[in-house]
């Protein structure tokens, strides 16, 4: 498997993103990448306001990328904090963004809420992205990894980066597709319509797909499981990676239009503002497949 050579994470002073540091820095110290962080100062603060905490958390992130010997650089940069993200990772030509999110809803993802999502609608690169933590003291590999497939383009990209992860035979991937319906059952008074019938023939053709989804020549000795759900996509795909204790959730991007990206109004969207583990994005472009892939073994 392709090692890193760079990896890139969004830091601030906030809470996910130290997590998203923790988990860059493990990458980084796997790989022997080098690890690149960036910190972007909003457009509405002046640039000299804390200056000496930024200059005092470089500091602190410099001893701990020292304690692991790793590679450390930093670059600060006043403007849109995602649009900084997305420029500094194209030009440092990183491998992978890895960036914390504070998952809020409704009206306040429209402000700094947005961030993560707005870096995984257009980044060239796979991101990981690290949800909301309180402690965040060890990180533990990646060993049992679920995979969201709608049976698209992006979808089986989703699927080879998720097989590359699992390259232990003691790794798990589960494979999620959601057929939408009734979850709960169908309402007896639709049984004269043929719901039912059409329901059953969907969640068939599902599972037939889904062992398809796998190629014949995969290189991984990882036990490999597939799930057909009903119901609400992003509901029952966060419940079912809860219930079998999966530690990374890996979705597909679509490559949309300029105001759908902004808007972001994806089913992997809905997924980042409610998962609990962390969720690898997958970007619908060429160069994510001569990226490396993000190993399991991540080791503080």
């Amino acid at each position: 498997m392709k090692q890193f050579s760079r990896v890139l994470a969004a830091v601030d002073f906030s809470k996910p993103a130290r997590g998203a540091f923790e988990y860059a820095l493990a990458l980084s110290k796997q790989h022997g990448a080098e690890l690149v962080v960036v910190q972007a100062v909003p457009r509405n603060e002046a640039f000299s306001w804390h200056a000496r905490e930024r200059r005092a958390l470089t500091a602190k992130l410099q001893r701990r990328a020292d304690q692991a010997n790793v590679e450390f650089k930093d670059k600060v940069q006043q403007g849109d904090p995602a649009a900084i993200i997305l420029s500094h990772a194209r030009t440092l030509r990183a491998d992978v963004i890895v960036a914390g999110t504070h998952q809020r809803r409704g009206i306040d993802r429209f402000t700094d809420g947005s961030v993560a999502e707005r870096i995984a609608a257009k980044a060239p690169v796979p991101v990981l992205l690290i949800p909301w933590r309180r402690h965040v003291n060890t990180i533990r590999p990646f060993s049992h990894v679920a995979v969201a497939i709608d049976f698209s383009t992006v979808s089986n990209r989703a699927v080879k980066q998720a097989l590359a992860l699992a390259n232990d035979s003691g790794d798990r991937v589960t494979l999620l597709h959601v057929v939408p319906g009734f979850s709960s059952g169908v309402p007896p008074h639709l049984y004269r319509y043929g719901i039912a019938e059409y329901q059953d023939q969907l969640m068939r053709d599902a599972r037939r797909r889904l062992q398809l989804a796998v190629p014949l020549k995969r290189q991984t000795p990882a036990a490999i499981h597939a799930r057909v759900l009903l119901g609400d996509t992003a509901t029952e795909i966060s419940r079912v990676v809860d219930s079998i204790d999966a530690d990374l959730l890996v979705v597909g991007v679509p490559k949309r239009g300029v105001v759908s990206r902004a808007l972001f109004g994806t089913t992997a969207a809905r997924l980042l503002r409610v998962s609990r583990v962390p969720m690898l994005a997958v970007p619908d472009v060429r160069v994510a497949t001569t990226q490396a892939s993000v190993s399991p073994q991540l080791a503080a």
